[in-house]
């Protein structure tokens, strides 16, 4: 199968109305999963784990529309036509087959050439002022039409002609080898567990990545455990997100991505076949209406074709092409559960800046279980890194006391830079690997240093805050203030991030306690002032897990 084309090789000059149309369509309008451990649809899709077979396949989701078009045969010659009407549909990739299907039997005067075109992409066109040649559109969700009508475009939306559930889907050797001894149904735990490698796309424009979201966060469930995991897993997807999960598979990644059933049918014959797993409990569906575009309401075989996509007669196309015809399985909107998904992503999406502030005083050899405190949290600072993808930067700073070369509290070990920058040679990912790494028994000393730290980290923050990114401090210390040199106050530093705070060059502060030691009440007045947050791992072993909410939550 070739590769997809990347949406975001699409014109971006897009008309802020635009934007905002789709915003709003997204939220009010995606179809998406309900609360899992409701009632199952019970629909039976072909190519799904879970059920008797496994179909595999996913059609080529991004193809030019001039290399991807079925023309319908010509009309019988039996009928007698005074006029042949020729039609453009242009369809998601993943009904396309089916409508073709479909529209040969449509109407004996009307030829139809279904195009085979992302939704995004025509809503672009839309935007660019590039409208598409055509006269009926099938997107992938009632959203996108909503977006078009919401900017001005005269499109008429019709019924939902066909659902598909959603699935999570891997080329079919890959998927093979991944769920071999898993549940047919397994349960998000399950996949979270086990480590499946899922990748999503944008859920404010992709349909099937917004249900996948909303059923791993139900059915992870509620207690205090499940939400660590949760926030660990949103942290995860949303810094590897990529603008095609589709692309990545047909590019060769052994990866998993949300799709639909009738993506996963598709798909059989071509270079790249799929087979998909629903979770337990599903995850939603997606539909698919009938739009007709501006200036073709009246013109003739578009009304014949809705009506041959409806009728009893297709219901077989549409079954073995793993849809269910119109609307009966579509799955409800849970319009303030997508505005939630929405408002974490955009937090959770955009690239970092960060720098990461260890705590290395004397106190941190302490050990707790088998390890000191410093390598939990050179270990802890391992993994967080690598949640963060290579468009981030990231820096890393020291402090205790009198660690500066003019006797400051802080160390700058390795200064905040793009982790896929150069750096004589290896990457900033690679250098700040192993810088640490170094973070040992041998490379603590003096007290904590803390206040003087914070408001020097602060500065040194807004000073670099670059458009675009977003700015944060995660430092993490396991004592109260205790700077042998003076220093500043808890009132004095309060009353220094309060006054420098500057909501155009916003800085997130985010300050960690380990053990018992730890004041967080004081942590928390000191973030707070900043606008930030605090946590707390009372239990120096609970860090790695408290690390990832911090992470997390370093743009909420």
């Amino acid at each position: 199968m070739p590769r997809h084309r990347s949406e975001e090789q699409t014109s971006l000059k897009r008309p802020l109305a635009i934007l905002l149309a789709l915003a709003v369509a997204v939220l009010a309008v995606f179809g998406v999963v309900q609360a899992l451990g409701g009632d199952d649809t019970g629909t039976e899709e072909p190519g799904v784990a879970g059920e008797d077979s496994a179909t595999d396949g996913e059609p080529d989701s991004d193809t030019p529309p001039d290399t991807d078009a079925a023309t319908a045969t010509a009309p019988p010659a039996a009928v007698e036509c005074e006029d042949t009407q020729e039609i453009t549909v242009l369809a998601a990739p993943d009904i396309a087959p089916v409508v073709t299907e479909v529209a040969e039997t449509a109407d004996p005067c009307t030829t139809y050439s279904v195009v085979a075109q992302a939704p995004l992409e025509v809503v672009t066109a839309f935007a660019g002022g590039q409208a598409p040649e055509a006269q009926v559109w099938i997107p992938s969700s009632p959203a996108f039409a909503a977006a078009l009508s919401e900017a001005g475009a005269s499109v008429e939306t019709g019924p939902v002609v066909a659902t598909s559930p959603v699935v999570l889907a891997a080329e079919h050797g890959f998927f093979a080898e991944t769920t071999e001894g898993m549940a047919e149904e397994p349960t998000w735990a399950d996949l979270v567990t086990v480590g499946v490698p899922l990748v999503v796309g944008n859920p404010e424009t992709d349909p099937a990545t917004t249900a996948t979201l909303l059923a791993a966060q139900s059915g992870l469930g509620d207690s205090d455990a499940a939400r660590a995991l949760t926030e660990s897993l949103m942290v995860t997807l949303a810094q590897n997100a990529t603008a095609d999960p589709l692309g990545a598979v047909a590019s060769g990644l052994p990866v998993f991505v949300p799709t639909t059933a009738g993506q996963v049918a598709a798909s059989v014959g071509t270079d790249t076949e799929l087979s998909g797993l629903t979770p337990r409990g599903g995850a939603g569906s997606l539909s698919f209406p009938y739009v007709v575009l501006p200036g073709a309401a009246d013109t003739p075989g578009v009304a014949e074709l809705q009506e041959a996509l409806l009728a009893p007669e297709a219901a077989a196309a549409f079954e073995a092409g793993g849809f269910s015809v119109g609307d009966a399985d579509a799955t409800p909107v849970d319009q303030e559960a997508v505005a939630a998904l929405n408002e974490q992503w955009g937090a959770l999406n955009p690239p970092s800046r960060l720098l990461a502030v260890i705590d290395v005083s004397g106190s941190m050899d302490e050990v707790a279980g088998e390890l000191s405190r410093i390598q939990i949290t050179s270990q802890a600072a391992e993994r967080g890194l690598g949640l963060f993808p290579d468009e981030s930067a990231v820096g890393l700073w020291a402090f205790s006391t009198n660690r500066g070369p003019d006797g400051e509290d802080w160390e700058q070990l390795i200064p905040v830079r793009v982790l896929s920058q150069d750096v004589e040679g290896q990457t900033q990912r690679a250098v700040l690997e192993e810088a640490v790494a170094g973070l040992d028994e041998d490379f603590t000393t003096g007290d904590t240093g803390l206040h003087d730290t914070i408001l020097a980290a602060y500065l040194h923050m807004q000073e670099e805050w670059e458009e675009g990114f977003v700015s944060s401090i995660v430092l993490l210390t396991d004592g109260v203030n205790d700077d042998s040199t003076g220093g500043l106050s808890e009132e004095q530093l309060i009353a220094e991030l309060e006054e420098v705070a500057d909501p155009e060059r916003e800085v997130r502060l985010i300050l960690i306690g380990m053990g018992p030691d730890v004041d967080s009440a004081a942590l928390d007045r000191v973030a707070r002032a900043a606008g930030g947050q605090s946590f707390v791992a009372e239990d120096p072993r609970d860090i790695g897990q408290v690390f990832i909410q911090a992470i997390a939550a370093r743009h909420g």
